[in-house]
């Protein structure tokens, strides 16, 4: 008898110790926490061309020539001098930028639709994707800009200088450019569909693959211009 009970107690000890040692190992295990996950920025996702609600006083604008992304619809910036300035992608719709001095300026993909830049120079500017719908760029001094793959439809560059301009894939549909200077200008893939360059001088501009259907060429000057078709234009004889 009194060997089973003691058969009895010892089964009862080793449970007792197995299940003790279960649980202190339960006890020890490190226990996962489930962390939020980060926040990410509103400004994060924000497309790289977006235009901000920024609105800016001239005067500071004139003191900073910085302003990329802003709203600067309707500005008068007339006569104004904002060489080396940075408007790049900001909206200068129906702005004021006559006579302005934008020498080196960079305004990349900006909205100028229908601004005023008569007789402003823009020499070595950068206004490659701009939009210039309907802009007055006449009597403007466009030495060496570049105006890749802007839009120009609608523009008017009367007597407008562009000697040595890049103007690589850019729209000039219905453009008016009567006596403008192209001299050496590189119009590759350039559209100028009935555009207007009657009297305009294309002496050594390149207009390989530029589409010229429609296009007014009476007495334009071609000599030694590259034709559409890769064929220099050697005569002296206005087209």
């Amino acid at each position: 008898m009194n060997l089973r009970l003691l058969l009895t107690a010892a089964v009862l000890l080793g449970t007792c110790s197995i299940g003790i040692v279960r649980l202190r190992q339960t006890l020890q295990r490190p226990v996962a926490v489930e962390m939020p996950e980060p926040t990410i920025a509103q400004n994060a996702d924000r497309p790289s061309d977006t235009i901000l609600e920024t609105s800016i006083a001239p005067e500071q604008l004139l003191r900073t020539k910085t302003c990329i992304r802003c709203q600067l619809i309707g500005l008068d910036l007339h006569g104004a001098d904002l060489s080396r300035a940075n408007f790049s992608h900001s909206n200068l719709t129906r702005s004021n930028l006559s006579q302005t001095k934008l020498i080196n300026a960079t305004l990349q993909g900006a909205q100028l639709s229908a601004a005023n830049l008569k007789a402003a120079n823009l020499q070595g500017a950068d206004l490659g994707k701009a939009n210039l719908v309907g802009a007055d760029l006449s009597q403007a001094q466009l030495l060496n800009i570049s105006l890749s793959q802007a839009n120009l439809k609608d523009a008017t560059l009367k007597e407008a200088e562009l000697r040595d301009a890049n103007l690589r894939n850019a729209s000039f549909i219905h453009t008016q450019m009567q006596k403008a200077s192209l001299y050496g200008a590189v119009l590759i893939n350039a559209n100028l569909k009935n555009a207007d360059l009657s009297g305009a001088d294309l002496r050594y501009a390149n207009l390989q693959n530029a589409d010229l259907s429609g296009t007014n060429l009476t007495n334009a000057r071609l000599d030694w211009a590259i034709m559409p078709d890769g064929t220099t234009y050697q005569g002296t004889t206005p087209y």
